[in-house]
């Protein structure tokens, strides 16, 4: 089958330039002395996060919720960490089920209630659980501030069934930040203050092997520093427009790393002129205004193409100067961000020179606990 043969709308691997993207972000990691801990919440693809694995250099991947986390192991990874604290009596059930399967899950705390109440779990089904401090990077999100997390690192590793490996420490508000120079610079600092936290805590006696953090916005500066151990870059692997957008506005093109990921749609309206109606509104991809989608073909920018949300079902392509498209008219999309969008969708189809090879189920679609 080939890609004009798909119904519409459908999400496009190219798996080229996706093998090129994880091999680029695997030799540098390697060159720099660090493994990558891939995020499996832009994918959601348990396929997807087999591919990082192979492709080498990682310690494991990540997942943002339990759940997700559960159908990882399940499917047959080896070693997942929850990025994000897992609370209440359901979700640590959940999390015990992941120690159920042998293989190794970590989670991270920002808690000494919540890291109690982990240890309880884990000692009632006979386990030890290893988990990482999460450090808050000024975001305000999850965390706990620089300041008190020694304090707190030293109680939850006093915990009997607890195991504190290490920290983390994730700059989600840093990963689009336009300005290159801040946004590194940013980063840098926040890592180094927790690498002196990392570097105190072993100092005091605490056996800790892992420092993990960064994204793809920041893995090229966050490199740099000695003591990160692992990289939880995730969006590198098949990237979207709102990354490209970052680096520059004109090019599809982040660090060397390229958009791996399309969404193929169709003309279905020509009775306006000047623009035309296609198949792809909100529930076939995420809409951002600051980084909209990119008419592409064959990875290329189309000059004078521009695409404009029109409804859940329906989406514009404006083409001034340009010849006016057929009904039934294929186009791609470079995906304003690829995360939510992939959610949306059941399978990913995978394609060589227009030619579809595979489909990757997205079996982690919807899990959100």
């Amino acid at each position: 089958m080939r890609i004009c043969d798909l119904d519409t709308p459908s999400l496009l691997l190219d798996k080229d330039i996706f093998d090129h993207n994880l091999r680029l972000m695997s030799q540098r990691a390697r060159a720099a002395g660090k493994l990558l801990r891939p995020h499996a919440k832009t994918h959601k693809c348990s396929r997807i996060a087999k591919e990082q694995l192979a492709a080498g250099h990682c310690a494991g991947v990540c997942a943002a919720k339990v759940s997700e986390a559960l159908a990882l192991l399940c499917a047959g990874l080896p070693s997942v960490l929850i990025t994000s604290p897992v609370v209440g009596k359901l979700k640590i059930d959940h999390l015990c089920a992941c120690l159920a399967t042998g293989a190794e899950c970590l989670v991270v705390v920002d808690n000494y209630d919540n890291a109690a109440a982990l240890s309880a779990a884990a000692g009632a089904c006979g386990r030890t659980l290893p988990v990482l401090l999460d450090i808050d990077p000024e975001m305000g999100r999850t965390g706990v501030a620089f300041a008190e997390a020694p304090a707190l690192a030293h109680r939850i590793a006093g915990l009997e069934h607890l195991h504190l490996r290490g920290l983390q420490c994730y700059a989600g508000h840093l990963q689009h930040l336009p300005d290159c120079t801040r946004r590194q610079a940013e980063s840098q600092r926040l890592m180094r203050q927790t690498a002196q936290i990392y570097r105190g805590l072993q100092n005091e006696g605490l056996q800790l092997d892992i420092f993990t953090g960064t994204g793809t916005g920041t893995a090229a500066a966050d490199l740099k520093i000695a003591e990160i151990t692992d990289l939880q870059v995730g969006s590198y692997c098949v990237l979207d427009a709102e990354y490209a957008a970052v680096e520059d506005p004109q090019n599809l093109s982040f660090e060397d790393f390229r958009p791996a990921l399309t969404l193929l749609t169709s003309v279905i309206s020509t009775n306006i002129a000047g623009q035309v109606t296609v198949d792809a509104g909100l529930k076939a991809l995420y809409y951002t205004p600051a980084a909209p989608p990119r008419v592409v073909r064959a990875a290329q920018p189309l000059p004078g193409w521009r695409y404009d949300w029109f409804g859940d079902e329906h989406g514009t392509l404006f083409f001034s100067g340009q010849k006016a498209p057929a009904l039934g008219e294929y186009f791609e999309l470079c995906l304003p961000h690829c995360d939510p969008t992939i959610n949306l969708h059941d399978s990913i189809q995978v394609h060589q020179q227009g030619q579809v090879i595979e489909q990757w189920p997205v079996d982690l679609r919807g899990l959100g606990q």
